[in-house]
């Protein structure tokens, strides 16, 4: 565990920021783009609503001991860099207390991926547009969400071969740039099982254009993992599951060319490399 400085950019290991007995740490103080964290906090004694506070949102943290407290965030692979400052604040007997630490976000290139696909794939018609935009809003509004952390560390990959590809890539789609991939593709066959990376709750199980049969877990705390072009799913809506419950298996419906599991995850933050946050340490 790397520890951030109280004065000045973060990254040094001086030992954790403190300010009246409440500290915060983090794993790295000089995170890229489409990077996640882990942020522990330690407090004297009991507070009450203990959150991170982190790009302009607060954020529930898991406590696992007695004034002992973890959280994820991260920097979403769009995101600017330069410095963020990060908190953790709480309440006890009325009034508020804060730390604060000054990350210094690095900037980070990703590859350009062309490709040539064919033009009903690359193309829309009026209402398929409109059902795109909808199910974009209606995706973001599931993303907005703030719950009670469930998931624990370390996570597990959503499938037993995780070779992940395209992470960040700058997509050209018959020559013209579209929006950066924000996930991963993993290339596996048709039936491969796909399993949850924590305990979480099912927010969405459904068709979507893009997507296909899709899977979207809510881990709590602000964590989400998104599953794409599964050929089936075994979870419905609604349904809590266990840690590497199995959640369906890996397809290439929606707009896809051949069967692989698209895999994304959201942190507070934004969208982070899933490869990063499986090399997260357990605590």
């Amino acid at each position: 565990m790397l520890f951030v400085c109280y004065s000045g950019v973060a990254g040094f290991p001086a030992g954790p920021v403190s300010a009246a007995g409440l500290s915060i740490s983090v794993s790295t103080g000089t995170p890229a783009l489409g990077e996640p964290l882990v942020v522990e906090v330690t407090a004297p004694g009991p507070l009450d609503n203990l959150a991170l506070v982190w790009i302009g949102a607060s954020w529930p943290v898991r406590e696992t001991a007695p004034g002992k407290y973890v959280g994820v965030i991260g920097v979403d692979l769009l995101a600017a860099a330069g410095n963020e400052t990060l908190a953790a604040e709480g309440w006890s007997g009325g009034e508020r207390h804060r730390v604060e630490a000054v990350l210094a976000v690095a900037d980070r290139i990703f590859p350009v991926q062309n490709l040539s696909l064919p033009k009903k794939m690359a193309e829309f018609d009026p209402p398929t547009l409109r059902r795109i935009e909808a199910e974009g809003r209606d995706l973001e509004e599931r993303f907005s969400r703030v719950t009670p952390p469930l998931w624990s560390l370390p996570f597990l990959p959503p499938v037993a071969s995780f070779r992940p590809e395209n992470f960040g890539s700058r997509r050209v789609i018959n020559a013209e740039p579209r929006m950066p991939h924000a996930a991963v593709d993993v290339r596996l066959p048709e039936g491969t099982p796909v399993h949850s990376i924590a305990e979480g709750v099912v927010v969405f199980a459904g068709d979507r254009f893009f997507g296909g049969l899709s899977v979207v877990l809510d881990h709590g705390g602000g964590v989400f993992s998104v599953n794409y072009h599964l050929k089936e799913f075994t979870v419905s809506e609604g349904e809590r599951v266990a840690r590497g419950a199995r959640i369906g298996a890996v397809g290439s419906t929606g707009r896809a060319t051949g069967p692989h599991l698209h895999f994304g995850v959201r942190v507070p933050g934004g969208r982070i490399d899933p490869a990063s946050l499986f090399a997260l340490p357990a605590r």
